[in-house]
């Protein structure tokens, strides 16, 4: 397995897969089943084991791997998404951007889709808006940033 691919719990004792926990995690710092703060999660090396078992034992291993490929694909992609957004507007604290402004030097269009829909997810939680989120010409800042 690699990094990317295992189960994480809290101290709260609630587990999650590694993809799941991440992506909540970069909108709430809270346990997302008991509300509790947690810090940050742990492996889970036994539902790891656990679940590698049952995978063996129903051979689903060619399956499971192209799903981790997967998630680990997503993982990266959010956090490539994210170091892009923040630093973007790192670079210019106090100061508005458009969302064009962090998107026109991105080549990929799968990561310019997630910074989109990253944009989307951090409104209210360290980005604030003025118009339409749907739309490129949307301004953003970080939430704290003074006007």
């Amino acid at each position: 397995m690699h990094d990317e691919d295992f189960s994480m719990y809290h101290k709260c004792g609630h587990s999650f897969c590694h993809l799941c926990i991440e992506s909540h995690l970069n909108v709430n710092e809270k346990c997302p089943l008991c509300r509790s703060y947690t810090g940050s999660p742990i492996r889970n090396r036994q539902l790891e084991s656990l679940t590698m078992s049952y995978v063996a034992s129903r051979n689903l291993s060619n399956a499971y791997y192209e799903r981790m490929k997967f998630n680990q694909k997503k993982v990266l992609l959010q956090k490539r998404a994210l170091a892009l957004i923040y630093t973007g507007l790192k670079d210019k604290p106090g100061q508005s951007t458009e969302l064009c402004n962090l998107v026109k030097n991105v080549d990929d269009e799968e990561l310019k889709s997630e910074i989109r829909s990253q944009v989307r997810q951090q409104v209210g939680v360290g980005l604030e808006h003025v118009g339409d989120l749907e739309n490129d010409t949307v301004t953003i800042r970080l939430k704290n940033s003074t006007r």
